[in-house]
């Protein structure tokens, strides 16, 4: 048998090397309603492009809108289907939103008339699966399904009304858990799985599994901003990945996985504002991460909600599942659970900046399993680190170049067509 041996530097890279100093929450919770007088099993929410309006989706083909930035405008939406709904998202017009569910349930919800109708064909197309997952690519064109099974199915429906599907090739067995799309034009998507790991899907709709991440549970994934062509997931074990997406080549992308040291799981994402992610845990809490923090320019961890101090007005929180949330700001938002409590999370008093740098060091978090040999070197190299950043911002610089370029031209055009 063939000894292998590991540098010290890697083996110090799994190692902790500081230890998270005690912290306290940033943000405060209260109830701001309850959905249901009982416990509705609502399982996914999403929230609409314009950020005004979020569907709840969950057991017994449970379907409900809410306003946003007003949850106590709500509609409860009637679905003419009892199969268990477990995922949902919006067409990136905001006009109407595709449920996706057990026994091969694809459904479309109607914004303008609050309707909710079957799409056809799917119960048979996509053999009456259980689905769990849905997303909408950037364009609007396709929408990527995730079944139990572990196949992704790509759907649309033509000019006449005519609905397609095409499974995708090189799609795994283990159950899809969750779909995200980067919203800029020809874009990638991610893929989360229970055990096969990420995989990313590219503009000619091939799957790309990233090595480095099979093994773990993924729950979730977001592609939070166009400007970076990075997309994160959480999963078990602490897990935080961060997705680098090459657009030009697919095949290169890569994964980094940081863990972070948590008493609980993470086990949902949703955006703060353009430079921070809110990392959802069980049992209820949040976990602040800096998308550009830390030496790497890869992200950091910071305490924003714990445990002990999601009471609220109701003790009862404590012990609820968080299904996901939005915000209304970078200090201000809103979440909802499964049994259907509404939360809004808010600063006691400072702002959330100011009780961050007054109160909070950073949490510990640990270079686990970058998804390729040099992702080990390249974080034990200030040197690489730091040309990765100057190569990161020169692509950030020359994207805001070249649109800065492109408006300059046009307003030269203008400006030629107003002389004649």
């Amino acid at each position: 048998m063939r000894r292998v041996t590991i540098p010290l530097v890697l083996l110090l890279l799994l190692v902790p090397t500081a230890v998270a100093q005690e912290s306290s929450s940033v943000v405060v919770v209260s109830t701001e309603l309850f959905i249901g007088d009982s416990d509705m099993g609502i399982d996914a929410l999403a929230v609409s492009p314009s950020g005004e309006d979020v569907l709840l989706v969950g057991t017994l083909g449970y379907a409900h809108f809410i306003a946003a930035g007003k949850p106590f405008n709500q509609v409860q939406l009637n679905s003419n289907d009892e199969d268990d709904l477990n995922d949902v998202d919006w067409h990136p017009q905001g006009l109407t939103a595709l449920l996706a569910g057990d026994e091969g349930t694809l459904l479309r919800y109607t914004r303008d008339e609050h309707s909710v109708t079957h799409v056809p064909g799917s119960t048979g197309n996509l053999m009456s699966q259980n689905l769990n997952a849905v997303t909408w690519d950037s364009s609007g064109n396709w929408a990527y399904v995730g079944a139990n099974s572990g196949v992704i199915t790509r759907f649309r429906e033509d000019a006449n009304g005519n609905s397609e599907y095409f499974p995708l090739n090189n799609s795994k067995s283990s159950p899809i858990l969750d779909i995200s799309c980067l919203h800029k034009m020809h874009a990638m998507c991610l893929v989360a799985t229970e055990s096969d790991g990420m995989a990313v899907i590219d503009q000619q709709h091939e799957l790309h599994w990233l090595s480095g991440s099979e093994g773990t549970r993924w729950f979730s994934v977001e592609c939070p901003h166009a400007e970076r062509d990075r997309c994160f997931g959480v999963g078990q074990g602490h897990s935080v990945g961060i997705v680098e997406l090459d657009l030009n080549n697919p095949a290169t992308s890569y994964v980094l996985v940081k863990n972070v040291e948590i008493s609980g799981e993470f086990t949902g994402i949703h955006v703060r504002d353009n430079n921070h992610l809110l990392l959802q845990t069980a049992p209820f809490g949040w976990v602040d991460w800096d998308i550009k923090g830390g030496n790497d320019g890869m992200g950091l961890a910071y305490p924003w909600l714990e445990n002990s101090d999601a009471t609220g007005d109701d003790a009862a929180l404590r012990g609820e599942s968080l299904v996901g949330g939005w915000a209304i700001n970078s200090d201000e938002g809103y979440a909802v659970t499964s049994y259907g409590r509404v939360v809004y999370y808010y600063p006691p008093q400072n702002t959330i900046s100011e009780n961050l740098v007054a109160a909070l060091a950073p949490m510990l978090v640990i270079i686990a399993v970058p998804g390729v040999v040099v992702g080990l070197i390249y974080m034990s190299s200030p040197a690489l680190q730091k040309k990765y950043m100057a190569w990161s911002n020169g692509r950030l610089d020359a994207k805001r170049e070249a649109a800065k370029e492109s408006k300059g031209q046009l307003q030269g055009k203008a400006r030629k067509g107003a002389k004649k």
